[in-house]
């Protein structure tokens, strides 16, 4: 792609907006179709499913970005275990350089993407719909304009042009949510709170932390526990319900269960070893 990809001058032109709502219980489906006329974008904002695209079928999950090029084939399908929440976009007037009209992308790129700024994107997915909803003065010269700015940081999601930055600001993130356990581990730790500390989404967070480090932020607190417990064990008189306390845990049966299946060995049975073999 050339550095200036969006080659329109003018802003979107919006066909429709809005937001989706299935509860818990309730059947989400929507059978094979498509839109001659626009491109559609969709924000998952909750629920799980299974989205047939182009021939395909494609897991959907919260905090993704669905694209439908014009024209594309799609059928949607929800999971009835869980309630279904979608922001929804369609557009014309946008071209992209070195694609067809009415393409946002290429075919060799899954219609599917997780988003890095999704705090940014969902906030202006809905100031979108908002407007478009509204029958205030200019509120679609407004929607129009939010449309633009959304479809931008979409597409930069989309074509990293500098793939060495982007492997260097995964990095980044990680190191800074790994130094966030390790000064807070006695704490309950969520993952809402390391991706809102790193200004993405939680499931990014967790998808770029087991690609970067082959576990879970989970799993990396998890183990950081056990070091520190392992490290108090040998270097204090702490009791091991004491301990138990400092490495964020309220039950010492879990803790003496979680070291154990870590270690190999039951924490008093490891200060007692070791403390032997020094």
């Amino acid at each position: 792609m050339s550095q200036q990809i969006i080659k329109s001058n003018t802003a979107p032109i919006i066909h429709y907006a809005g937001i989706k709502h299935v509860k818990k219980g309730e059947r989400f489906f929507k059978p094979m179709h498509n839109h001659p006329d626009c491109v559609e974008i969709l924000l998952i904002l909750e629920g799980d499913g299974t989205y047939n695209i182009d021939g395909t079928n494609y897991k959907v999950e919260p905090q993704s970005i669905v694209i439908y090029n014009q024209g594309v084939w799609h059928e949607e399908k929800g999971e009835m275990d869980k309630p279904h929440k979608m922001l929804y976009v369609a557009f014309s007037n946008l071209s992209i350089e070195g694609l067809p009209e009415g393409h946002l992308i290429n075919k060799n790129v899954p219609p599917i993407i997780p988003i890095e700024n999704f705090i940014i994107v969902e906030e202006l997915f809905k100031e979108l719909v908002k407007e478009m909803e509204s029958k205030d003065f200019e509120s679609y010269w407004v929607a129009r304009n939010l449309a633009g700015a959304l479809l931008g940081l979409i597409l930069r999601n989309i074509y990293k042009r500098k793939t060495n930055n982007k492997k260097h600001n995964s990095h980044k993130i990680i190191v800074e949510a790994k130094h966030y356990i390790q000064e807070n581990y006695h704490q309950n730790i969520t993952l809402q709170e390391l991706a809102k500390i790193s200004y993405i989404s939680p499931y990014y967070l967790s998808h770029i932390f087991k690609e970067l480090t082959g576990q879970t932020p989970f799993q990396y607190l998890m183990q950081y526990r056990i070091e520190v417990a392992k490290h108090l064990l040998l270097n204090s008189n702490s009791t091991i319900n004491e301990i138990t306390y400092q490495v964020g845990y309220q039950s010492e049966t879990h803790f003496q269960n979680l070291f154990k299946k870590i270690v190999g060995t039951p924490p008093g049975k490891y200060r007692e070893f070791k403390k032997k073999s020094v």
